[in-house]
């Protein structure tokens, strides 16, 4: 009972949530829709801007009678800042945990979501509250890419985009000056005219002290899975954030296009999970431990989602199986630390809400699992009875 009532406290769940639908003589999914409609403006206003992040956190810092600390853990290559919210630090019987959102800045709900979960642990009252603040270090990177989510057209109409913006400085690193750049920053953004940037998200690397150095040229080039060379500033602050803390656990929220969740079954997803991206590399194996813990987080958002009454959320599935271990989810999994993403489905303003909530669910029961210990009595081999994400499919109004 009492988890049921922290996530109707988090999450808002009750009443009626049910997603509209729009007839089609044959619906290629379930829920079909809702879907962005010709024409029609995506809203960005409910979203957070990055120039009132600093003081939305700033205000729930102030209010959270010292609960939560704020700081600026460093500043993006356009000289963004990047925030980070810490409640309670590791150690002292305290299970550290990392949350990252936005490492694409064009994927903003997990911003939204790690607010709204600050705001409850900064000022709810409710025992389970209390009981993660008492067991668990947790901090917040709500916003990693601030330059790809204040990312604007020629004209100012912003857009978001999923790189930074940044250009590459072989100098920088001692190398010559025509050496070819990191295969994850995209050709066309090398273009006479493009806004350089790199791909954050692929820029990590298990060894969290690599730097590049004359002799690494022959790496860069080479576009496959290989560990990236934290070149970026953002996954540089990450990592200097992640080794201060060295978390038990570390999530990282994403989004995703639309899937249903079979051949067999049209039913929508809403969000895909995973708990594992890399089998690990001979320098960096695997531990065993780590990959269990994960599973075990990823089922235990599975069963809860699932199991709510009366909620939109549904055909939750498991991310296709990759192998990166040049990301952040990859490069903290082989230094030690469970993982759970998340990919919420990517759509306009009338599912920002329940999409948000959903994330927030997911959140919320995973650290109150963490503070009680409950998710060590989750079965990992249940991981792969999550089902495994279905077709991708498009706006109907597009086809």
């Amino acid at each position: 009972m009492r988890r049921r009532s922290l996530l109707a406290g988090l999450a808002g769940i009750g009443g009626s949530l049910a997603l509209p639908s729009f007839a089609f003589a044959e619906p290629q999914s379930r829920p079909n829709g809702p879907w962005i409609q010709p024409g029609q403006t995506v809203q960005k206003a409910a979203l957070t801007a990055n120039i009132d992040l600093g003081p939305k956190l700033e205000q729930i810092a102030d209010r959270s009678g010292g609960r939560m600390a704020l700081e600026v853990a460093g500043t993006s290559s356009s000289g963004w800042p990047i925030h980070l919210a810490r409640f309670g630090e590791p150690g002292a019987g305290k299970m550290p945990v990392l949350i990252q959102t936005q490492i694409h800045g064009g994927e903003p709900l997990g911003t939204e979501a790690a607010l709204h979960l600050m705001q409850t642990l900064a000022g709810s009252s409710h025992p389970a509250v209390l009981e993660i603040l008492d067991r668990l270090a947790i901090w917040f990177i709500p916003r990693l890419n601030m330059d790809g989510a204040d990312f604007r057209t020629g004209n100012g109409f912003l857009v978001q985009r999923r790189q930074n913006t940044q250009e590459w400085t072989p100098q920088a690193w001692g190398l010559a000056a025509d050496t070819p750049a990191p295969w994850y920053l995209p050709r066309s953004l090398q273009q006479p005219g493009a806004v350089s940037g790199y791909d954050i998200n692929r820029d990590f690397n298990p060894d969290l002290n690599f730097r590049l150095q004359p002799g690494d040229e022959a790496l860069l080039p080479s576009e496959s899975r290989i560990p990236g060379f934290f070149v970026t500033p953002e996954a540089r602050v990450s990592t200097a954030v992640y080794q201060r803390m060295h978390p038990e656990f570390f999530i990282d929220h994403h989004h995703r296009g639309s899937n249903v969740e079979s051949e067999e079954n049209n039913q929508l997803t809403t969000l895909q999970v995973i708990g594992i991206v890399t089998e690990g590399t001979p320098e960096y194996p695997l531990d065993p431990a780590v990959r269990d813990l994960s599973f075990q987080v990823n089922v235990l958002v599975w069963d809860m989602l699932r199991s709510l009454g009366n909620s939109p959320f549904g055909g939750i599935t498991r991310y296709p199986d990759v192998e990166f271990p040049g990301t952040a989810l990859g490069s903290y999994a082989l230094n030690g630390s469970g993982i759970m993403l998340y990919e919420t489905r990517t759509v306009g303003q009338k599912s920002m809400g329940m999409l948000i909530r959903q994330s927030v669910a997911g959140l919320g029961v995973t650290l109150e699992a963490l503070a009680s210990g409950t998710v060590s009595g989750v079965d990992p081999n249940r991981y792969l009875d999550i089902p495994p994400a279905g077709p991708r499919i498009g706006n109907p109004e597009h086809l």
